[in-house]
């Protein structure tokens, strides 16, 4: 589904161990998250909510640049996908995401419920 660099997509079959570590790490993340006072006040921070905030930081993690080289070579022999799918390929399949950023059928992050992987 995902071709980082033309002719060259991620390998779902070899990268699908750590794919669903990431989706468990995020939904792990967030129940810790949701018993933090921080969640619990609820404060509006910057215009983010929480919730808005553990996303955000949980992307701005895997923030950085790779030389398409190096790139070509994560496609080709890497257990793990590239760092900007290792982001956006989880938050497509955390329900809360969608409630947190009011994502709607149509826009570009939105995957039906019915395709949204479900691993517990």
């Amino acid at each position: 589904e995902y071709e980082p660099l033309p002719g060259y997509k991620i390998n779902g079959k070899a990268t699908l161990g750590e794919n669903i570590a990431d989706l468990g790490g995020i939904l792990l993340g967030l129940d810790a998250f949701k018993k933090t006072q921080q969640y619990k006040d609820g404060k509006t921070i910057n215009g983010l909510t929480p919730v808005q905030r553990y996303f955000l930081g949980y992307a701005l993690g895997w923030l950085g640049h790779a030389r398409e080289e190096r790139l070509r070579n994560q496609l080709l022999v890497d257990v793990h996908s590239p760092a900007k799918y290792r982001v956006n390929g989880p938050m497509v399949d955390v329900d809360e995401f969608y409630s947190a950023f009011d994502i709607k059928p149509g826009d570009n992050t939105y995957r039906a419920d019915s395709l949204r992987v479900r691993i517990w």
